[in-house]
């Protein structure tokens, strides 16, 4: 009787293969979610095959940010859209939108045609998210729901736990094809394809039994979500070359002027216009994007904000990584990218498997405490542990640092069920993934604005190389090499490890909302 009330996940995950449709969407949700991470094993390859100034680093970060920025925004709207033209119609829209985003991507032969793909793939992978937990909820039975939207998110952290790996596959299968990077792409297109022919035919008829109308959208809070991102997002990826000189911050590695730069200010005032409009549309109107009356409960605050540091903290560890090799790398990057990446990556997966049970023994708090304890001593032992010579040396370190952020997932998806209501555990849930990917996206930002800044404090110390009389032009670019090799570089290896320090202050600095979860979950 007790299993009848309480369904296990085996249970559950067993009844939702069994409906076609949820099972293309969780693929979707996998797919999608892999290609918001994938392009950390991938990206030195792009910047090569597209001829990207490899210094450009606070332009083709975007290829990143893009895909990010776009996908959380696109959560809201197709959760909510989904509820006025039906889950099958918003699903096949969702699935349209990716696979045209990812031919664009794929296609692609300059910096800017990449980060158009990739902003149409993301509305289309984003909103596949929200629309397959509202039809796990429509499908499955009520004591099974929240199991069900507790895998959904499961599947979808998995994916962008094993995006860098499977960009790694990707490219160990197809080396000698001419820019195999482009088949991360491709391969999106027959999964959409599946998928939307198992929609078509599989859809359940439940489809359209919560109608709701379309004023149930936030689309005021949505565009003022997207106006605060973007804005915040371009004033921080332009602002570390605000102010820089001709051969300090990257200009010293041969970086190009951003074109932003002069605007860093007035994209700042946007953005925090947009958050105060943002926060008071928020708390009045009917169908937020944000449900406001969790964010009155401390514990729930405390959930999001810890799940905001970790996205931060993760994001700038697997996208600095590939630049880390492309600074001291001779050989094959993207391939060493991938493998670098594998310790992470891989004991994120693992043990945020394994976390969900030994959890249920220790207490949720007892493993969140220890979870970051592991993520911060592992990323501040990737800083001391980086080395020019070698960068193989980090590996334990990276382990370390997976194996915290492992043990988090679970426990902190359980703690903001733990801080909502029945009515609203469905919110919660979207809500901490929300915040997770938002500390993605602002996180990577404001640390490469860091790092940008740093640099052009470090390079700024140095004297210009300039040609002397009766240098020959072949001689002085030849020694402007090798000073850039001997000089430059080291200093450019010396930011990425201080990024690590960086990331490692974010995971610390989640104890402090991790000291809040201990109370009453109620408060």
């Amino acid at each position: 009787m007790n299993d009848q009330h309480n369904p296990s996940i085996a249970q559950t995950f067993r009844t939702m293969l069994a409906s076609p449709a949820i099972l293309a969407g969780l693929l979707c949700c996998f797919v999608s979610a892999v290609d918001l991470t994938v392009i950390a094993s991938i990206l030195p390859g792009m910047i090569g095959d597209l001829g990207i100034n490899t210094a450009d680093f606070d332009r083709y970060i975007w290829i990143v940010n893009s895909y990010l920025i776009a996908y959380v925004v696109a959560i809201p709207i197709f959760g909510r859209m989904s509820d006025h033209i039906g889950r099958q119609k918003a699903f096949m829209a969702c699935l349209i939108i990716f696979a045209i985003g990812s031919v664009m991507a794929a296609m692609a032969d300059s910096l800017s045609a990449v980060i158009i793909g990739r902003v149409i793939q993301g509305v289309g992978g984003g909103g596949l998210l929200p629309v397959t937990v509202a039809l796990a909820g429509d499908v499955l039975p009520a004591r099974m729901r929240l199991a069900g939207i507790g895998l959904v998110s499961s599947v979808e952290t998995l994916g962008w736990v094993l995006g860098p790996t499977w960009g790694a596959a990707i490219l160990a299968i197809v080396p000698s094809y001419h820019d195999p990077w482009r088949w991360v792409f491709w391969l999106n297109v027959p999964v959409a394809i599946f998928a939307f022919i198992a929609i078509w035919r599989g859809f359940p008829k439940t489809d359209d039994r919560k109608q709701r109308s379309l004023s149930d959208l936030d689309l005021l809070g949505t565009l003022l979500l997207a106006i605060v991102l973007v804005a915040s997002n371009l004033a921080l990826s332009s602002g570390g070359d605000h102010g820089a000189g001709v051969n300090t911050g990257l200009r010293a590695f041969g970086g190009t002027p951003n074109p932003l730069a002069e605007y860093m200010w007035p994209l700042i005032g946007i953005s925090i216009l947009g958050l105060i409009a943002l926060v008071l549309w928020e708390r009045r109107a009917s169908h937020p994007v944000f449900p406001v009356e969790l964010f009155r409960r401390g514990y729930f605050v405390a959930t999001v904000c810890a799940n905001f540091l970790i996205g931060a903290a993760l994001m700038v560890a697997m996208v600095n990584i590939p630049v880390l090799v492309s600074l001291t790398s001779s050989g094959n990057s993207s391939r060493d990218s991938a493998l670098l990446l594998i310790p992470l990556t891989l004991t994120i997966a693992v043990f945020a498997l394994v976390s969900g049970g030994v959890s249920a023994r220790i207490g949720e708090w007892t493993m969140v405490r220890l979870g970051v304890i592991l993520a911060a001593l592992g990323l501040g032992m990737v800083y001391f542990l980086i080395s020019s010579d070698s960068l193989w040396h980090m590996v334990p370190g990276l382990a370390i640092a997976g194996t915290g952020v492992g043990l988090l997932m679970a426990p902190l998806s359980a703690t903001a069920l733990d801080a909502a209501d029945d009515s609203n555990r469905g919110a919660a849930t979207s809500t901490a993934l929300l915040c997770r990917l938002l500390g993605m996206t602002i996180g990577m930002s404001l640390v490469t604005t860091a790092g940008i800044y740093r640099l052009q404090q470090l390079t700024g110390r140095l004297d210009p190389i300039v040609q002397e009389a009766g240098e020959s032009t072949a001689s002085y670019f030849v020694r402007q090499q090798e000073f850039v090799n001997e000089v430059i570089t080291p200093l450019g290896v010396q930011v990425m490890q201080e990024t690590f320090l960086v990331a490692a202050i974010l995971v610390g600095l989640a104890i402090i909302p991790v000291l809040r979860m201990k109370h009453n979950p109620e408060v």
